[in-house]
């Protein structure tokens, strides 16, 4: 009985796997086979037209698996063959994570005839399957089943306020016109109000044409949701109707007294500072896309300042050496200031006191430096570690030694919670030659050089520019505005679905970026549960196997890779021969040649920023 089971399941589950379109007869004979052999009848008469859905956990990794079959002049019932997949997978042992699913097509379907199609027979069920009647009134009409109700708020009952910022230099808005409009498409009601995108170069007639309305500062703060970037201040907490949805920037462990304000107002608050580092919530991560600007613009600010050019030259009027810059900080800053450094043609140098940034720094066109000490920094979050005495020391002797040869350090090292790392200090600062420059993106969290002065800029004694600007991404206001606006209209549509608004507490981004929940306080997040590895004691079997294990041959995988590239080429001049133009065999050769590279160079460097994915992007900016 057990085998029968098996060959049946096998049957259908290799027929699913192959999304085979049609049945044939001789299949069905197949099936009529194995139900005899199990004792197990099925009485159907029409043909019928199902469709098949199964759902399942697949061992690459894949959530949901989906694979749709067609099953044509197939006579048996969609009950009955629903419950005997289930039935036969339960009895050989294959576990389906979600449910097998068959809905038989109306008279539209031209496989059923109109006059078949109102009246289905009965199925019949033997051997212990069974089903639960549905309860049929006294008239003969079975009442349908009751609609799963929606959780959360509709979309067009909700009103989405953007404000203007009040912080003093901030030009950035927490909205721009493209984000205007997918909000308002998916149902939202936006307003904005008048005059917030002045600054990021935004007229409120775009906003207009986006689909949002124009109002005032005490209508937009009294939307259902507001979004700012920069942490409320007092005046405008107060500002905020009770029960309100805040999204923007909060760093609550810096700012404890906002977050007991905006606890005491029954503020729901979702800090954009606190998403979590993770793949699914590179989209939202606007601490990452401020990071990039922020980088960029440190570098333009010191070629702006700087006495010479960037890039080496050759003239009649002789030789121009190249700068030498070098960035403290391997994150997603630090390696858009090695970028840009690179791209202006300088000498860039780079230190991180993780080991895994060297590969970044590397193929960016940086050298990469190391001290005497092997200690590895990487924290959590992409964020690095304290380190010990001896490691400070060590790097303090070798930024000493930068220090008077290079003419541009840009620091960018941040600990979370914590403030900013010393790692220029006077003494530093003055073997630097006169006319070099200073940039500390740290500056807000009191700065990495001991000299820097945050929010403002000067010049030191021996003639070194020392910037303190906590301002950067404010600096280019235009595409700050658009890359936050992507990532907080991303994170408001998140919460929730099927059009529905709603702070779904176990989905683990909207956990950890909510800090207030309906004047309940919810920062700090739990940290995930890590997974405790099993400790076995090998058995002779397992020292069997592992013994027996053939070891790799590195001639035969260099042989391989060799074989499978000579045979993509081959492919790739066999269809230049059959190519109608020239044009096509130059597309394809670029094409072939990039896969390459890429697959060679951008997924074989080892993650160490806040995100994978704006490494990718550093990687193949430097490629093209």
């Amino acid at each position: 009985l057990r085998t029968a089971y098996l060959v049946l399941f096998s049957i259908f589950f290799s027929c699913v796997v192959t999304s085979l379109p049609v049945f044939t007869l001789e299949f069905v004979a197949l099936l009529r086979l194995v139900f005899r052999a199990t004792g197990v009848h099925l009485f159907h008469r029409g043909h019928f037209r199902c469709f098949c859905s199964l759902q399942s956990d697949h061992p690459t990794g894949i959530t949901h698996f989906h694979h749709c079959i067609c099953i044509r002049r197939l006579p048996v019932d969609a009950d009955v063959m629903s419950g005997l997949i289930l039935r036969v997978a339960a009895r050989s042992g294959v576990a389906i994570s979600a449910s097998i699913r068959f809905s038989l097509l109306s008279s539209s379907s031209h496989f059923l005839p109109r006059a078949r199609s109102s009246v289905l027979p009965k199925p019949i069920f033997h051997r212990g399957f069974s089903t639960t009647p549905q309860a049929t009134p006294a008239g003969g009409v079975a009442t349908p089943e009751p609609k799963p109700v929606a959780i959360g708020i509709p979309y067009d009952q909700l009103t989405v306020g953007c404000v203007r910022e009040s912080f003093a230099n901030e030009k950035r808005v927490a909205l721009s016109p493209e984000a205007v409009s997918i909000l308002a498409k998916k149902g939202y009601k936006v307003v904005v109000e008048q005059g917030c995108g002045t600054s990021a170069q935004f007229a409120d007639a775009d906003y207009t044409k986006a689909g949002a309305l124009v109002v005032d500062s005490k209508q937009a703060f009294a939307a259902d949701v507001v979004l700012k970037v920069r942490p409320p201040l007092a005046n405008e907490v107060n500002q905020l109707k009770p029960g309100a949805q805040l999204f923007s920037f909060l760093y609550p462990a810096q700012n404890k007294e906002l977050v007991d304000q905006l606890r005491q107002r029954n503020i729901t608050a979702v800090a954009l500072d606190q998403v979590p580092r993770i793949s699914r919530a590179q989209v939202f991560d606007a601490l990452s896309s401020m990071a990039n600007i922020a980088g960029y613009k440190a570098v333009i600010l010191a070629a702006e300042s700087f006495g010479r050019f960037f890039a080496g030259q050759m003239t009649a009027a002789g030789k121009v050496p190249p700068a030498k810059v070098l960035v403290i900080g391997g994150g997603v800053a630090g390696l858009a200031s090695v970028q840009t450094a690179r791209n202006l043609g300088a000498i860039v140098r780079c230190f991180d006191t993780r080991p895994a940034v060297r590969e970044q720094a590397e193929s960016l066109g940086a050298e990469f430096l190391t001290v005497n000490i092997a200690e590895d920094g990487s924290g959590s979050g992409g964020y690095a570690k304290e380190m010990s005495p001896e490691f400070i020391a060590a790097e303090m002797a070798l930024f000493k030694k930068q220090a008077s040869e290079v003419d541009i350090i840009i620091t960018t090292a941040l600990i979370p919670g914590k403030p900013a790392p010393k790692l220029i200090t006077q003494e530093h600062v003055s073997v630097m030659k006169p006319g070099s420059i200073v940039v500390d993106l740290a500056a807000e969290a009191g700065g990495n050089c001991e000299l820097t002065r945050p929010g403002e800029t000067y010049r030191t004694n021996n003639g070194v520019h020392i910037f303190g600007y906590t301002d950067l991404p404010s600096r280019l206001p235009t595409q700050s505005s658009v890359l936050y606006a992507n990532n907080v209209s991303k994170l408001l549509l998140s919460f929730g679905s099927g059009g529905n608004y709603h702070v779904d507490l176990q989905d683990e981004v909207v956990r950890a970026a909510t800090v207030v929940h309906q004047g309940q306080l919810l920062w700090p997040a739990p940290k995930p549960a890590q997974p405790v590895a099993q400790q076995t004691k090998p058995t002779s079997s397992s020292a069997a196997a592992v013994a027996s294990k053939p070891v790799a041959d590195p001639y035969r995988d260099t042989l391989r890779t060799a074989l499978t590239m000579s045979g993509g080429l081959a492919a790739l001049v066999a269809a230049g021969v059959a190519s109608p133009a020239p044009a096509f065999s130059q597309m394809m050769g670029t094409f072939g040649l990039a896969t390459i590279v890429g697959y060679q160079t951008v997924w074989g460097v080892t993650p160490a920023l806040h995100s994978p994915l704006s490494q990718c992007n550093c990687c193949c900016s430097t490629l093209c």
